[in-house]
């Protein structure tokens, strides 16, 4: 939980370039989230695959205004991670 209230406090900072704090924020909610569902004792590995998609559109939309995207390397027999508005429809 430590890292969602660090990156609460992330969202106040008044970053010297604005794309900045946006970024860091989504980063530790990256890693609160794989702590969280994978990274304590007796976690359920069966929720690893949703894990990985969150984390991967929460880091798809913090980097999109950076101009960059997720994609899989060719060949590596993964998917596209979807646009995360595309899953609550």
């Amino acid at each position: 939980m430590a890292c969602f209230d660090l990156s609460r406090e992330v969202g106040g900072l008044h970053c010297s370039v604005p794309q900045a704090g946006p970024l860091a924020r989504t980063l530790l909610r990256v890693v609160g989230r794989v702590v969280i569902d994978a990274g304590t004792p007796g976690a359920d590995p069966t929720l690893w695959q949703n894990t990985e998609l969150t984390v991967l559109q929460w880091i798809k939309e913090a980097i999109k205004p950076l101009g960059y995207d997720v994609r899989p390397l060719p060949g590596s027999g993964r998917l596209e991670v979807p646009e995360p508005s595309s899953e609550w429809a």
